[in-house]
């Protein structure tokens, strides 16, 4: 179980928090994992904002919710410390960075699409690195029990090892296996509790409403206006509301919706734009859902340059908002709740199952750096290219970033810097 905050958490000053923030978001390749990796060096091990299991709690909660989950844990850890303002800035610092490039690259796609895609090759192993070593420095701060190991063990066979290989056997690859695995965590903890419980279980939650409120009252407004309106800017934000709300996942779940959408069935752009603005996604750091940024101005490039940066803008607002406004409705009652018995009784459950699934997200970037493939995007055992096993050079620069993660002090933009530096010079 967490401890509460500490007294550097309690001083903070909200211009040097965003500061860390925005050194986060400058950096943060690889998707919501690495994200998760950065916070617990970055923002724990190096500022002591937070705990691991404080950190774990807020990224299990996000985890529960649709929408982008390191945005969200990212948007409850300003929320911890400021209330809802400091929350909004830290989620309009973290995205920020990549709406820009992801905004310019859409309209400067042929200028320089290719050149950033090669020189950002060697941060994906780096990214594998991050996360895996994340992953274990979480079991041994967070887990003390057979148990927890027990269900850690289980969160990573069935997120990584029954979704591949072994889906051939079960198929376990859907969007809802994060939240099922943590449920489960929970109960399996919860039946299997030992230890003290809080005297008092009665605790009187203060619901704020006006953001639930807010979030359906946005969802059905857009969902009318996008039937009966042709105005493109409606269409986007509508349809981005409507995918931030629904989608579990994070970004992997959110990129084949937005293919159909805006490829199959409004034809907004071709699929060979699309495809472009997924690899850039990859190689820009920030959120995976800024792809949204991206979509937003490509679907517009027949109407200047200033629709195009209006048509990106209000496709981010979009796919932010409603996990911004689930935050600010569910974390408030998650603060006044989590020392209740059923809480206490569940969490342990829960953030042991959290680090078995940080582990099993290092397992599946793994796949395709670390093996070659015949088939690209498929992770059989019998779609391995036996003739060419093994991509030696990004398995020892994962091995290498591992050690040094773990038997130095280097600070986390270093790896990233040397990475790109790497990529633009060899």
């Amino acid at each position: 179980m967490a401890n509460k905050a500490t007294n550097s958490v309690k001083k903070i000053k909200a211009y040097i928090f965003l500061k860390d923030v925005f050194l986060v978001a400058i950096t943060a390749y690889g998707g919501p994992a690495m994200h998760l990796a950065l916070y617990q060096k970055k923002l724990v091990e190096e500022k002591k904002y937070l705990t691991t299991d404080e950190l774990l709690e807020l990224y299990s909660l996000a985890q529960m919710l649709p929408g982008p989950s390191s945005t969200q844990t990212l948007t409850s850890i300003g929320y911890k410390f400021g209330g809802p303002s400091l929350a909004f800035l830290t989620l309009l610092v973290w995205v920020l960075p990549a709406f820009l490039l992801l905004t310019l690259s859409a309209i400067f796609i042929g200028i320089f699409e290719e050149q950033a895609l090669v020189y950002l090759r060697f941060v994906t192993p780096v990214a594998v690195a991050f996360i895996a070593v994340a992953g274990f420095k979480m079991i041994q701060k967070s887990i003390s029990s057979r148990q927890g190991y027990f269900l850690a063990s289980m969160a990573f066979i069935v997120a990584a090892l029954l979704r591949h290989p072994l889906d051939t056997i079960v198929n376990m690859n859907t969007p809802w296996i994060f939240p099922i695995v943590l449920l489960l965590g929970g109960l399996v903890s919860y039946f299997g509790f030992k230890g003290d419980l809080p005297k008092n279980d009665t605790i009187k939650v203060e619901i704020p409403w006006k953001f639930l409120l807010s979030f359906l009252f946005i969802f059905i407004t857009a969902g009318v206006l996008g039937e009966i309106s042709s105005n493109r800017f409606i269409l986007l934000f509508e349809n981005c509301y409507r995918f931030g709300s629904l989608v579990f996942g994070g970004g992997n779940v959110l990129i084949p919706m937005m293919l159909e959408q805006y490829v199959s069935h409004a034809a907004y752009m071709t699929s060979e734009q699309f495809i472009n603005g997924v690899g850039l996604v990859q190689a820009i750091p920030g959120p995976v859902f800024t792809i949204s940024s991206y979509t937003g101005a490509v679907a517009l490039q027949d109407f200047g340059v200033l629709f195009q940066c209006l048509g990106s803008l209000s496709s981010t607002v979009g796919i932010f908002l409603p996990g911004a406004l689930l935050i600010f409705f569910v974390y408030p009652i998650w603060k006044q709740i989590k020392t209740h018995p059923i809480v206490v009784k569940a969490l342990p459950g829960v953030i042991a199952a959290s680090c078995g699934l940080v582990l099993a997200a290092a397992y599946l970037m793994f796949l395709p750096v670390g093996f070659n493939w015949i088939k690209k995007g498929s992770f059989y055992f019998t779609n391995l290219d036996r003739s060419n096993l093994v991509n030696i050079g990004p398995v020892i620069i994962i091995l290498v970033t591992s050690f040094l993660l773990m038997k130095t002090n280097i600070k986390s933009p270093w790896y990233i810097v040397i990475a790109i530096l790497a990529g633009i010079l060899l």
